[in-house]
């Protein structure tokens, strides 16, 4: 005899309470679980200078993190999980996670390619996005869960249905990573179309001054998401003649 519709809710009411209680039961195992904290900074090997935007990964969670700008990073973890550090160009590198909470700095060693693998042109930024969508999809494409998931689940599989609405830190942490991911992505964008060599090209600026103005003019990822190479050439030259001016004002008369 088939299963109505309402005999599906009415089972989906009798089970709340037990799962409610089978969760109340393992909030003492969770809290048993010992939590450390690992942290520092990731680093070229060779320059020792930090590398921002490298993948953080903790294997048995499939959670993670991105490093700063800077190239810090702080990821949780439980004793024995291993982490791994990964960034196009360079060999992946793997930590245990300790006992207790500690910091420590990463070396990450670039990847050496023979000249015939190697593209003189430069990195080219779409092939490095989409290599990066694949490795990364199942963050870039996550979703939260909503009321909708909630209702079509809910006669099926209510366990997995009450599941969604229970606060969750691994959906919290896959949410916050794929923010990450998609930040660091726009940023990656803007490295690519506003590059040093043509900044330098327009300006004649050399370092450092070359990077005070880059970084004081550094246009958005909307405007550039749609502004021709004109568009970007007519931005620079135009931040140029406002950056001489403003130099001007500052030399005292």
């Amino acid at each position: 005899m088939p299963i109505t519709k309402n005999r599906q809710l009415l089972y989906a009411g009798a089970l709340l309470p037990l799962f409610l209680l089978l969760l109340a039961g393992l909030q003492p195992l969770r809290a048993q679980q010992i939590q450390v904290k690992l942290s520092g900074m990731v680093v070229d090997a060779d320059t020792r200078t930090g590398l921002p935007s490298v993948t953080i990964i903790n294997k048995r969670t499939q959670t993670g993190t991105v490093s700063t700008e800077s190239g810090r990073f702080l990821i949780e973890a439980q004793p024995g999980d291993t982490i791994e550090f990964s960034m196009l160009s360079y060999y992946k590198k793997e930590v245990v996670a300790p006992l207790e909470s500690t910091a420590i700095n990463v070396y990450m060693p670039k990847r050496i390619f023979g000249l015939q693998q190697v593209n003189i042109r430069g990195r080219n930024y779409h092939q490095d996005s989409l290599a990066t969508r694949r490795e990364y999809g199942k963050y870039f494409n996550y979703k939260k869960p909503g009321a909708v998931d909630v209702l079509t689940t809910l006669p099926v599989n209510p366990v997995t249905a009450l599941t969604y609405l229970m606060p969750s830190k691994t959906r919290k942490r896959k949410e916050h990573f794929r923010e990450q991911l998609v930040y660091w992505e726009k940023e990656k964008f803007i490295d690519y179309r506003y590059s040093p060599e043509l900044v330098q090209k327009m300006t004649k600026l050399e370092s450092p001054e070359l990077d005070s103005f880059m970084l004081h003019y550094r246009p958005g990822y909307h405007f550039l998401e749609t502004a021709t190479d004109y568009d970007l050439m007519l931005y620079i030259k135009q931040s140029f003649e406002r950056y001489q001016q403003d130099k001007k004002e500052e030399k005292p008369h």
